[in-house]
């Protein structure tokens, strides 16, 4: 049998082999330009490491909002309150306001007691008494604010402790003894919580109205006091 030859030119041969070096440089930098599967692992392994501080950051954020209204929960009792717990007097303590005043909440029934356990510990001076509405429809609030003053204060004498009294009361029914025969400055303090709240003081030497007029309807001061129109003033001319 008679074999048959290809016989290439020098000219093919050159052209051959050069096209045999283009493509084996293309494979060889498809092959590195490519990520291998160790790259691609340590790549990953770098980002999670770098998100691991983050995330770190996120739990212990977590926990730190957890905790804080875990302790807001909790409410701090001062020395009023630990006082009138000693006595076995009936309280519920509200922590401290803004400025570092304790708020002490008591019933209308455990008020007077209250007070006068306190009045005996030398709490001798009434610095206001007041009132507010909670919300339209809420209980009203009447507001008792105390000091103990010494009777040799001077401008060196420090500042008197300072103690707030709250008695929340039903809106339909807001009855609440005085405090008159304790501190008689609430007199007329007393009247004016009247007088816009409507809190009815129960043994109150003279509890009438001291800003608006006696006939006046409605209690001025209340969220859900709707204000009238017109009103014009009895013998105006």
């Amino acid at each position: 049998m008679s074999a048959m030859m290809c016989v290439l030119s020098p000219v093919q041969l050159a052209s051959a082999c050069t096209f045999r070096q283009k493509n084996s440089r293309n494979t060889t930098s498809l092959s590195a330009s490519a990520p291998s599967r160790a790259v691609l692992q340590t790549g990953r392994a770098r980002l999670s490491a770098r998100r691991a501080p983050v995330r770190l950051q996120q739990l212990v954020c977590r926990a730190a909002a957890e905790e804080t209204e875990e302790s807001a929960d909790i409410v701090k009792t001062g020395s009023v309150s630990k006082y009138l717990a000693k006595l076995g007097l009936r309280h519920k303590s509200l922590g401290f306001d803004y400025s570092g005043v304790e708020i002490v909440q008591a019933t209308r029934d455990d008020l007077l007691p209250v007070c006068a356990a306190l009045y005996s510990d030398g709490w001798n001076y009434l610095r206001n008494s007041c009132g507010y509405d909670s919300e339209p429809g809420g209980d009203l609030v009447s507001v008792i604010h105390i000091a103990k003053m010494d009777p040799n204060t001077n401008d060196a004498t420090p500042a008197p402790e300072e103690v707030c009294i709250k008695c929340f009361l039903p809106r339909n029914d807001p009855r609440c003894p005085t405090v008159y025969w304790i501190w008689q400055t609430a007199d007329w303090q007393e009247r004016e919580t009247y007088d816009m709240y409507g809190i009815i003081y129960e043994g109150h030497p003279h509890l009438t109205r001291i800003l608006m007029p006696e006939h006046w309807e409605g209690w001025p001061m209340r969220k859900d006091y709707i204000t009238p129109d017109f009103y014009e003033l009895q013998d105006a001319y």
